[in-house]
């Protein structure tokens, strides 16, 4: 347990808790980042277990710290949430934590699920396909404004059905106080788009629609754009609807968006695009939502190695993950974690 003089933090009141063996436990003030609302807390290490490997073997990681909450602070959360789990940039996060712990390389990869998704880190593959090998590359970005925790990449265009978009690209860099640019996040359940981008996007998006004989329904809340299913077809990409990419560092780098994390099912005869408006002036021009990161498998790494900014980030639309890694793995529900 963490003490002032461990941690360098004079604010610290008497332990209350049975696990706790200090007097002096460090104050911290968690935050449910779905609601903003922030709480006093408490900085506590335990014990934890985690699934090894694909043999269903456990490892122990002790002097695991996380932080005590009331309750209430779950409030907004999904039922049977207990926590929210830190999946960010920063040492104590889950990913650095098992690193430094286990001797692992600060990396990791998620898969998120819209049932259970899974949590991969560690270094050791054992024999079969390696499907991280054919994984895409973009670098992450640092945002020099102070929110070094979370997750930036470099979206240079938009493009629809291989057309681009007419956008502000000045929107699409960050400034030097951290406005702009693309922002990784499953705080938000769909991808947000700044306003003047978002018309632009909806706008052709729906010309293309259109010219696919798709047809335009009257809107549901939250989206603003909404469709027939009648006559799509379906693929296991999901149904047949305009791609969307996200053009990165070159024209041969994208992340392609199929109709599976485009289109909201929300009846069965409509669906509508998942993609919402973020408003004029906002913090990050783009916001990549949870929807659009389901069924990718992504990993992020933070190794520096090939320049002095080696932060890397891969991904891939997959159907599941063929789990023959020597790896830590945990199963988890995404809207309990913050990337």
């Amino acid at each position: 347990m963490a003490t002032a003089s461990d941690s360098g933090n004079g604010n610290c009141f008497s332990c209350t808790k049975p696990w706790q063996k200090s007097n002096n436990i460090c104050g911290l003030n968690p935050e449910n980042t779905i609601t903003s609302v922030a709480m006093r807390g408490e900085l506590a290490e335990d014990i934890i277990a985690v699934g090894s490997d694909q043999m269903g073997s456990i490892t122990t990681v002790r002097h695991f710290l996380f932080s005590c909450a009331p309750t209430s602070l779950l409030q907004g959360l999904s039922n049977g949430v207990k926590g929210i789990l830190g999946l960010g940039r920063s040492r104590i996060a889950l990913p650095s934590q098992l690193a430094t712990t286990l001797g692992f390389h600060r990396k990791f990869a998620v898969c998120l699920s819209s049932s259970a998704g899974v949590i991969l880190t560690g270094d050791g593959h054992s024999t079969g396909t390696d499907i991280f090998k054919s994984l895409t590359y973009t670098p992450l970005i640092t945002n020099q404004a102070g929110t070094l925790e979370q997750y930036y990449i470099n979206v240079k265009s938009i493009k629809i059905n291989g057309k681009r978009l007419s956008l502000n690209t000045s929107l699409l860099s960050m400034d030097q106080k951290g406005y702009g640019g693309t922002k990784i996040s499953t705080v938000v359940p769909y991808t947000t788009l700044e306003s003047t981008i978002y018309d632009t996007f909806v706008k052709a998006y729906s010309k293309t629609a259109t010219s696919m004989n798709m047809t335009r329904v009257a809107p549901v809340a939250p989206f603003r754009v909404c469709f027939s299913t009648e006559g799509l077809d379906t693929t296991p990409v999901g149904p047949t609807v305009p791609t969307i990419d996200l053009v990165l560092q070159s024209e041969m780098v994208k992340w392609r968006i199929y109709g599976r994390n485009s289109m909201v099912k929300v009846s069965n005869e409509v669906m509508c695009l998942g993609f919402l408006d973020g408003g004029l002036n906002s913090r990050n021009s783009i916001v990549i939502g949870g929807y659009q990161l389901e069924d990718n498998l992504l990993e992020f790494n933070l190794v520096y190695q090939l320049t002095t900014e080696a932060l890397t980030f891969f991904l891939r639309p997959i159907l599941s993950v063929p789990f023959s890694y020597s790896m830590i793995f945990l199963y988890l529900q995404y809207d309990i974690f913050e990337i």
